[in-house]
């Protein structure tokens, strides 16, 4: 149950936030690539979670008590694949590293099953849309965001 409770915890938005100011220090141009995804990424799921309105299974049967919101599609589903395998493509992980980040989504979404905050067809569903936001948008968003990357980076630089 703890393991369960713990990766579940690599999933949530804040810890991702972190992980994306981290590469930023590793690699700032690719850093901010992949937290350019990770970003719409997160404002597609809210759209998505905001529109469809989809509730969770019933209260008394979840292993947690700190859910919130709704349930379709799974937000650590859709933004921890989008993260964990944007990080492998830009910041070009080998193996046996890059076989754990390719698995960890799919914990993830396990987690949230095996927690009972999710209906299965929300994890697949969050899965399902990050692909087809890596595979369709990637490069959209990466064109878009690159209009501000000096600017960003000329911020980062003066914070730091």
């Amino acid at each position: 149950m703890f393991f369960i409770r713990y990766v579940t915890l690599i999933g949530n938005v804040f810890p991702q936030f972190l992980i994306c100011c981290f590469l930023l220090f590793v690699d700032f141009r690719m850093g901010y690539q992949v937290g350019s995804l990770w970003f719409w990424a997160y404002l597609v799921n809210l759209i998505l979670k905001n529109t469809i309105r989809k509730r969770r299974p019933p209260k008394q049967d979840w292993l947690i008590t700190k859910v919130s919101g709704f349930s379709f599609p799974s937000g650590h589903s859709l933004t921890s694949l989008v993260l964990f395998w944007s990080i492998v493509k830009y910041f070009e992980i080998a193996a046996p590293f890059s076989y754990f980040l390719y698995a960890l989504p799919v914990i993830l979404g396990a987690s949230r099953f095996y927690l009972k905050v999710h209906y299965p067809e929300d994890i697949v569903g969050g899965w399902a849309i990050a692909i087809f936001f890596l595979h369709f948008f990637e490069s959209k968003v990466l064109d878009f965001q690159f209009n501000f990357y000096g600017f960003f980076y000329d911020i980062c630089h003066v914070l730091l």
